[in-house]
């Protein structure tokens, strides 16, 4: 039984494993993680632990806890101090196992050991959004793991028809009327042409008053284009030669998902995202993609776009759940007491107002 971790210079020990697990998906590569790195966010590591037949494949990013305000006096006490989460997105612990039983036994000993590996290096906590399509939230016990919204998936195993069928009246009405009247024009674009994304992207932010994290800066989506290379495609709905719509889906393995995207709300009234995800629906069957997922709702599972998604399949609902854990409760407790926030936030030390609060005082 051993465990190793795995940096981004060694990515091809990445694919080795991640090439044997029964969960492929874009979230679980190395470049995705190194989105992220290269945004500050943390360093990426991959940890895995092997008890000779089985093994579990989990990878996070490591941040850094010296940055903040509440550590420094803490920091000097007991050295660097970490804590990891899952990046924007989905991801959490796989395996190579589908066997039930072998699973439970090896997450069993996986979870003995990543609690040994943590407190031997001072990670404080950990946050795991788990994949809804994987449903890896059940596979791993110890972490507490809550519900925090549906999403929403389309299984394009089925036929068209059938796809068809499980959209509601009002999208299938308002596809047909698209369609006869010619209203738009889907065009693939070069990821690396990316002004109209941009720039729709940013506005559709606005629009949406969407928290400061949201408005990545250039450098990021430049990077996801370097780095996803073939599994990102940039797709555009065009009506009149304008731009009116533009769209990232991520695909890898099984599945595509449904990523970012920028709109002109002046058009938006023609339905253009109706038009969108069913075109992408037949193109990624084409591709033999199993699930498109839609992802869920801004705060949950009855805000409008939420309602939007489930126009696409009445029967689509997977939970997302999230995992929190103190992985030292002593230090927690030291650098979050007396933190003048309200403690519906995890980890606490990490609320952004505390970072506004910082700002204002500089």
């Amino acid at each position: 039984m051993v465990y190793k971790v795995f940096d981004l210079s060694q990515k091809e020990s990445w694919y080795e494993f991640l090439g044997k697990t029964v969960s492929q998906d874009i979230y679980f590569t190395p470049e995705y993680f190194e989105i992220y790195e290269r945004n500050g966010e943390g360093e990426a590591r991959l940890y895995i632990y092997d008890n000779g037949q089985d093994f579990v494949y989990y990878p996070f990013l490591m941040r850094r806890l010296k940055t903040l305000p509440s550590s420094k006096d803490i920091s000097k006490k007991y050295g660097e101090l970490y804590d990891i989460t899952t990046p924007y997105g989905y991801g959490g612990p796989i395996t190579n196992t589908k066997d039930e039983s072998n699973k439970k036994q090896l997450f069993r000993e996986f979870e003995d050991s990543f609690h040994s590996y943590c407190f031997q290096n001072n990670i404080i906590t950990e946050f795991v959004r788990f994949h809804p399509l994987i449903r890896n939230d059940q596979d791993y016990k110890d972490i507490e793991s809550t519900l925090n919204r549906h999403t929403i998936y389309i299984d394009l195993s089925l036929d068209l028809e059938e796809i068809w069928a499980n959209y509601d009246n009002k999208n299938r009405n308002r596809l047909r009327k698209a369609k006869a009247n010619e209203y738009f024009r889907m065009v693939h674009r070069n990821p690396r042409e990316l002004d109209n994304f941009i720039n729709l992207y940013y506005k559709t932010m606005d629009k949406k008053n969407a928290y400061e994290y949201y408005y990545f800066q250039r450098s990021f989506f430049e990077n996801s284009v370097e780095l996803l290379k073939d599994h990102l495609e940039l797709i555009e709905v065009v009506m009149d030669d304008k731009v009116i719509m533009s769209c990232f889906f991520m695909h890898y393995g099984d599945f595509i998902h449904y990523h970012l995207l920028g709109s002109d709300e002046e058009y938006l009234n023609f339905s253009p995202n109706n038009s969108l995800i069913h075109y992408v629906v037949e193109w990624a069957k084409t591709k033999g993609k199993k699930a498109l997922h839609l992802g869920g709702g801004y705060t949950g599972d009855s805000d409008t776009l939420y309602r939007f998604k489930k126009r696409f399949n009445k029967y689509g609902d997977v939970p997302f759940y999230i995992g929190k854990r103190i992985r030292n409760e002593k230090i927690y407790y030291e650098l979050v007491k007396d933190l003048p926030v309200s403690e519906n936030y995890f980890p606490l030390y990490r609320h952004p107002d505390l970072t506004f609060q910082k700002q204002l005082s500089k």
